[in-house]
């Protein structure tokens, strides 16, 4: 039986979801080790796009549990990491402890952001996450006030269309089938938990944002987007209904990189190299 949630409260079913991946080992919930520390640029960079020489603060934007903060800290930045599961930031803690790094961590909804940091990042990172917000282009502005003049922003989305697919044998034996139209704010169960037989499921609520809204609206943002890529993970002779079958019909992950001008006037100039940056009363 699942959890009797209605998506009248979005916000709190995540919570719960995200309670129980953090719990079980979810992939999202297995906290990096030192074999993924040595490739920490390419697993954070995978279109090599981040200007590392520019970046010494960070932002890791709704990434809690123990990745990405500890990628970018091994790599000597300063790091913030905000999310809105307990569960999962206490994950960053324990990886933060384990390996000696400083990562501060922040409970907070990621649309929240641009009231508690201002201009204060190098670099916003945020790994996939914007279907549990119902407003996208709100999360945009929201991370435009969190950087500095000329810092930058790597989100990556998964595919509108993929969330569009059927949650049930989407493989129709000839054909993947799309079921669940593109409705802004109006957001679709999706079910954790039903892998383990102790696990009593548990719903989050997720949206599908149209790419005017994931693409235009960060444009119309007051950032510059820079570079957009889709992740080549495809595989046309995979087994049909496995996620690189999949990928060769719609590829899963969109990246988009962008950057806060550093006048309304030339968009595109970086800042010097000089300019220091303060982050909760430290330069």
């Amino acid at each position: 039986m699942l959890e009797n949630t209605n998506a009248g409260n979005p916000l709190n079913s995540s919570r719960r979801a995200w309670a129980v991946l953090a719990a079980d080992g979810g992939f999202c919930s297995r906290p990096y080790g030192e074999e993924e520390l040595a490739t920490a640029r390419e697993l954070l960079d995978f279109q090599n796009w981040i200007p590392w020489d520019e970046v010494r603060s960070v932002l890791c934007l709704a990434g809690g549990g123990g990745q990405q903060s500890a990628l970018f800290a091994s790599l000597g930045c300063r790091v913030t990491v905000v999310d809105l599961s307990t569960e999962q930031l206490a994950l960053d803690r324990a990886v933060a402890e384990q390996h000696g790094f400083e990562i501060e961590c922040r409970e907070a909804n990621m649309v929240d952001v641009g009231s508690l940091f201002s201009e204060a990042f190098d670099l916003v990172y945020q790994p996939i996450s914007a279907h549990y917000t119902p407003d996208v282009r709100a999360l945009y502005k929201s991370v435009c006030k969190t950087l500095r003049p000329g810092g930058y922003y790597w989100v990556e989305h998964w595919s509108p269309f993929q969330m569009q697919l059927a949650a049930l044998d989407a493989w129709d034996g000839d054909a993947y089938r799309l079921a669940e139209p593109q409705m802004p704010r109006k957001p679709i169960p999706w079910i954790h938990g039903t892998a383990a037989p102790r696990t009593v499921p548990h719903v989050s609520w997720q949206y599908i944002h149209s790419l005017d809204d994931l693409i235009g609206g960060l444009c119309e943002s007051g950032l510059k987007l820079r570079r957009f890529a889709e992740r080549p993970q495809s595989d046309l002779g995979a087994e049909p209904g496995s996620e690189a079958h999949l990928a060769a019909y719609i590829p899963p992950f969109l990246a988009l990189f962008a950057q806060r001008p550093t006048s309304s006037a030339d968009g595109a100039t970086r800042p010097g190299s000089e300019r220091k940056v303060e982050v909760n009363g430290a330069v």
